[in-house]
């Protein structure tokens, strides 16, 4: 336990604190690019959406550590350390991708592309974890794969052009944060 919180505890806060904290990069988003808001003119602008943007994941991949060691303790070796590190590759090229942006605002789509596959693989792959071990209502795991399989297969097949919605890859998180924090 850490000032009273348990790892548990702290694993369901990280998870559901990314879905927020992405909301906030979300919104600069859709003031600078849809809203067309005269003040994501400036340079700092930008830094501060994609910085949200990142900030999420770096949340979420620290919420997902401590659900894979959840999952560990709860029985499940493999697929979750399996999820966890493929997670991590994932979240390193889209890091990489979003500083290439940063620098000189294009985007290297193959690491977009391979991001959002990776990402969503790996987060279905927690479902399948959770679904063995119990740690949640089974509901939460089969949300997550079906969630995270179903916009696989709708951007893959309606969005080619433009796959990177990373507001989708906060959505499971949040709901097996809220699970774990709630309990069964």
């Amino acid at each position: 336990m850490m000032n009273g919180l348990s790892e548990h505890q702290i694993a369901a806060l990280l998870l559901i604190a990314c879905f927020f904290i992405f909301l906030v990069g979300g919104i600069l988003f859709t003031g600078r690019a849809i809203w067309k808001w005269a003040i994501a003119r400036t340079p700092t602008y930008l830094l501060w959406e994609r910085g949200f943007v990142l900030a999420a994941l770096l949340v979420n991949v620290l919420g997902l550590v401590l659900l894979e060691d959840l999952l560990r303790a709860a029985g499940e070796p493999i697929i979750a350390r399996l999820a966890l590190i493929t997670y991590l590759i994932a979240a390193i090229v889209v890091v990489v991708a979003e500083l290439a942006y940063l620098h000189n605002r294009e985007w290297v789509y193959s690491q977009i592309v391979f991001h959002v596959i990776v990402a969503f693989l790996a987060q279905a792959a927690f479902g399948i974890s959770l679904l063995q071990t119990g740690l949640v209502a089974s509901w939460v795991g089969w949300v997550t794969i079906v969630w995270n399989v179903a916009w696989l297969v709708i951007l893959a097949l309606t969005s080619r052009k433009n796959m990177y919605f990373p507001a989708l890859h906060h959505v499971a998180p949040l709901v097996i944060g809220i699970a774990l924090l709630i309990g069964k």
